[in-house]
């Protein structure tokens, strides 16, 4: 279909310097201008046009959203009202913009723009996250595997809010069969709940869930997130391109009442139900806290230990909380002779329903550390001063201070060890009505103490990281480092996935995206592991929504379904990549159903791909926000078949020594377990064998790599009776 419109007087001159204007842009700005100028010449707008720019029509005009870093000092309202643009959304300094598409150039020479960017003219959705992570590959059967897989006789657990047990993405393709094994909402109290559990409310088969409809809405009102979350683990697609990784999987869906025991439950359940039906499971956890001592030792993590073995793996998202805008963490070591009292400025969100800001502050062991807080002036003068609450002495305690016209509410809770690390552990929720600043200090004579400052709603904690800045004397400014949540985030057992937007092509074949997300939360861990272990499609992913929420608006990307219309939206955030990777490990476990979660873990690590927006990441050490590198689905479930070919296995990184690493024209290779040698492969990240050597003497060996092009291989070593395989570079 095409669109008449009235041509302006405005003539686009598509000289460099009228494109680009006092503003920067991107390359969407200049692929926009090049299109539009073609569409001049017709006098009409294409539909395509319409779509790939996911233009707006409104009052006659055909408008574009763009997104601009502004001065706002500079901005002009009229100037803005005189060309019809529109300014949705003000984030410090950057604001969202609908600009008629006539007026663009207008719009790149207002003063006080100084960066604007349109999205390049693709459509962001789960199929560019199936390319990336080369899922479509096992789904066909390609690159040397034995058959396609698609998660058949695999168990995905969704632990979540939002779900939608009507829709058709939790059928399979041809709707035949309804994949939903049994949802459990722990936050509706009608019953009956589950056998063996007190509370909650269970349905078993697709009649109980289908009336049921979907979950209970809880303390976050409804939504999707649960929905959008199982579709990119396990959607069929419904018709659509937006396919999950594993769409052939059983689900269980477990809407979580939040708290330590109900998780545990959680667990439990998935696993006596696997159990009970003798299928391998793998539980995707999109969720977390900056509660915790962030080092994996509490309950949380203790029953993923317990649980996880052969057919039992835990995935879990890092968090959100990456960018240097977030900066809500920080530290210091008060073991250090220099080190003074910790001063910092408390940011507040101030969100609706808001609280204030959660201050979680965790030392290191068998210490103790004090904390106050002060209030001060926009001259930093002092308006009121707590007493330092030390840790030792486990206060408890809620105060409320008048200060003019300022009120502070200030609940101090402390554990002087707790049991389970033997860390002291201070939190302050603070409420604030007024304008004073609110500066946190900590001192201590034998601590490590670590501070993380987040959102505190009325009627729950969140992850929401808020920045802790140095705008007082001598105070310090957070940063993002240890910034993974708990409990999926730090867990031993589980592997934890970054987030990246997945690449797409141009009609031109030009690539874009494929950086890292910028959201995406870093490592390490408290207690020093190298975390998080993969990364994998978050930015911009397309999956099912849930049709029951009556907060989500309509979408361009439909199905219809038994007389009702189901929409698929784009999401991000960890939360997205955490799902694609918990399909993956399906995959694997559909392969090999005994795989452990550490063998699952090293496998994802030593298949993971690299590209120039990774760099060479060191493979014993990782990367604190990319992991190991980007989730490679093929080249993992071909390492998966070879691991399940042999009697005993072994793949222990430490077992398989390759040097040098990188290699020119020879690597050497020498097993630490004295093993003999019988035969070394040589295989490529798509799962092609490259070539393969045998007849070696005893427990080391040379092979010559000066034929191979430069990149990323696996040597796969043979003994008589075992195998190892490790990750070398080619340059």
């Amino acid at each position: 279909m095409k669109y008449i419109f009235v041509l302006l007087s405005v003539v686009l001159t598509l000289n460099h310097t009228i494109l680009l204007g006092q503003a920067k842009t991107n390359l969407g700005v200049i692929q926009f201008q090049q299109e539009y100028k073609s569409q001049l010449k017709k006098h009409q707008l294409d539909q395509s046009f319409i779509q790939d720019f996911d233009l707006i029509r409104l009052d006659n005009l055909f408008l574009v959203g763009v997104l601009a870093l502004v001065d706002s000092s500079k901005i002009s309202q009229s100037e803005l009202s005189h060309l019809n643009i529109k300014c949705d959304t003000r984030l410090s300094d950057l604001w969202s913009f609908r600009v008629p598409i006539q007026h663009v150039n207008q719009f790149l020479l207002l003063s006080g723009i100084r960066y604007a960017e349109i999205a390049e003219p693709v459509s962001p959705d789960l199929e560019h996250a199936q390319k990336s992570t080369r899922v479509d590959s096992v789904h066909a059967g390609l690159g040397g595997l034995s058959l396609p897989y698609k998660g058949t006789g695999v168990v995905i657990a969704v632990i979540d809010w939002g779900f939608d047990y009507t829709n058709p993405n939790f059928y399979d393709t041809t709707y035949q069969k309804y994949r939903i094994i049994s949802a459990w909402d722990q936050n509706k109290t009608t019953g009956p709940a589950p056998s063996g559990y007190s509370f909650g409310t269970e349905y078993n088969g697709k009649s109980q869930l289908l009336a049921a409809g979907c979950d209970t809405n809880y303390v976050f009102g409804y939504g999707s997130h649960g929905s959008h979350v199982a579709g990119i683990a396990a959607g069929s697609g419904s018709g659509t391109p937006h396919i999950g990784a594993a769409p052939d999987a059983d689900l269980i869906f477990i809407s979580l009442r939040r708290d330590a025991p109900s998780f545990i439950d959680a667990l439990s359940y998935i696993s006596n139900y696997a159990a009970s039906v003798d299928k391998p499971f793998v539980v995707n956890m999109s969720f977390g806290s900056h509660l915790g001592p962030h080092d994996g030792s509490m309950l949380k993590n203790y029953a993923m230990d317990i649980i996880q073995g052969p057919g039992k793996i835990f995935v879990g998202s890092a968090g959100n909380n990456g960018t240097t805008s977030a900066n809500f963490h920080l530290d210091r070591d008060f073991t250090i002779p220099s080190s003074d009292t910790l001063k910092t400025v408390v940011n507040f969100d101030n969100q609706v329903d808001g609280f204030g800001q959660t201050l979680s502050m965790w030392g290191s062991e068998n210490s103790s550390f004090k904390a106050a807080i002060r209030l001060v002036n926009n001259a930093n003068v002092t308006q009121y001063e707590t007493p330092f609450f030390n840790s030792e002495l486990q206060p408890f305690q809620t105060d409320t201070v008048l200060v003019g016209s300022d009120t502070l509410i200030i609940r101090v809770q402390a554990l002087a060890q707790h049991f389970l690390n033997d860390k002291p552990n201070i939190r302050f929720e603070i409420k604030r009505t007024g304008s004073l600043k609110v500066v946190l200090m900590v001192t201590s004579d034998n601590s490590h103490v670590h501070i993380w400052n987040n959102v505190r709603m009325n009627n729950r904690y969140t992850n929401w990281g808020t920045p802790l800045t140095a705008s007082y004397p001598s105070a310090s400014s957070g940063n993002n480092d240890f910034g993974l949540g708990e409990p999926a985030g730090v867990g031993k057992s589980v592997i934890t996935v970054g987030s990246y937007r997945a690449e797409q092509f141009l009609s031109s074949g030009n690539q874009i995206y494929g950086q890292v997300s910028n959201f995406s939360s870093k490592g390490p861990t408290v207690d020093g592991r190298r975390k998080p272990d993969i990364s994998s499609t978050g930015g911009n992913v397309m999956s099912s929504i849930n049709s029951f929420d009556i907060t989500e608006t309509p979408s361009s990307t439909s199905v219809d379904f038994e007389g009702k219309t189901y929409y698929f939206k784009s999401y991000s955030g960890t939360s997205m990549s955490g799902p694609m990777v918990s399909g993956i490990v399906a995959l694997m476990l559909e392969a090999y159903p005994n795989l452990s979660a550490s063998d699952a873990k090293v496998i994802l690590k030593l298949t993971a791909r690299l590209d120039q927006f990774t760099g060479q990441i060191d493979p014993i050490l990782g990367d604190l926000q990319w992991g190991w590198g980007k989730a490679n689905a093929l080249a993992a479930v071909k390492a998966v078949e070879m691991f399940a070919s042999v009697p005993t296995i072994q793949l222990q990184e430490n077992l398989i020594l390759l040097f040098p690493n990188p290699a020119v024209s020879e690597l050497n290779i020498q097993l630490t377990n004295n093993e003999i040698i019988q035969a070394i492969e040589v295989i490529d990240l798509n799962g092609k064998t490259i070539f393969t050597q045998s007849n070696f003497i005893g427990n080391t060996a040379k092979i010559d790599v000066r034929d191979l092009i430069s990149g990323t291989y696996l040597v796969k070593v043979c003994t008589p009776i075992s195998f190892t395989i490790k990750k070398f570079l080619k340059n």
